[in-house]
């Protein structure tokens, strides 16, 4: 269900015509009024699960939006916090929530697949956004991370499986997804969103052996009950 001060019709189906950068620059002033935000109900689940663990000196968070996942980080990371998008309407929104905490968050307006971080954090993020990374891409986005963490750090996101053929979720993403297809060959640019996309068990080829000495996946309960989310750990070697 969507905010009395979230977007009308007009205004999502003019996003869902714009490419995917200026269509989140269209939503930002009303992005943490939809369903599209992560849920803090989620994140609070993850962090949990994290800070019981160990406790983290330096995040990324990728594909950061308006900053919901960099609220949550704040519980477990100790130092500093840098969160990345590639658009300005929706860091300026972050800007807003995080002004007394610029001596811990940086937010950086920069497309993900340019940056060039080196072994510089032990934890990195991505919350609800892996629907945008289109599959040819996905396994140049896990190395821009492996990238970025340092030996014995871990990319941590919230994914599911495939939906079994007698869910109605699965006939909905499925027909969200073909229509989305349909609508990327006939009109440009695209706008690139995919619910059955970064999905269990396929993802789990991505983190090769040889760069990876484990990939933990942990079932993801809210409030002691179980969801049909997970929890992935992939650490560095």
């Amino acid at each position: 269900m969507f905010h009395k001060n979230g977007p009308t019709l007009i205004e999502l189906i003019k996003q869902g015509l714009s490419s995917t950068q200026k269509g989140y620059d269209l939503l930002a002033p009303k992005f943490d009024f939809t369903p599209f935000r992560t849920s803090p109900i989620i994140l609070d689940a993850v962090m949990r699960q994290l800070g019981e663990k160990r406790k983290y000196d330096d995040a990324l968070d990728l594909c950061t939006g308006t900053g919901a996942g960099i609220s949550a980080l704040l519980k477990i990371v100790q130092n500093n916090i840098v969160g990345v998008d590639w658009s300005e309407p929706m860091l300026d929104e972050a800007k807003k929530r995080f002004g007394l905490l610029r001596h811990k968050v940086d937010l950086v307006h920069q497309d993900i697949f340019s940056l060039e971080y080196r072994e510089q954090f032990d934890l990195v993020t991505c919350f609800g956004a892996e629907g945008h990374i289109e599959r040819h891409r996905q396994k140049d986005f896990i190395g821009i991370i492996h990238s970025s963490l340092r030996s014995g750090g871990e990319f941590v996101f919230v994914t599911g499986e495939m939906p079994s053929l007698l869910s109605p979720a699965l006939w909905i993403f499925l027909g969200f997804d073909l229509v989305m297809r349909v609508r990327n060959i006939l009109i440009k640019p695209p706008f690139v969103m995919y619910y059955l996309n970064f999905l269990l068990p396929n993802v789990l080829n991505l983190f090769k052996k040889e760069k990876w000495s484990s990939v933990k996946v942990v079932p993801l309960e809210i409030w002691n009950q179980p969801t049909p989310l997970r929890l992935v750990i992939a650490t560095k070697k």
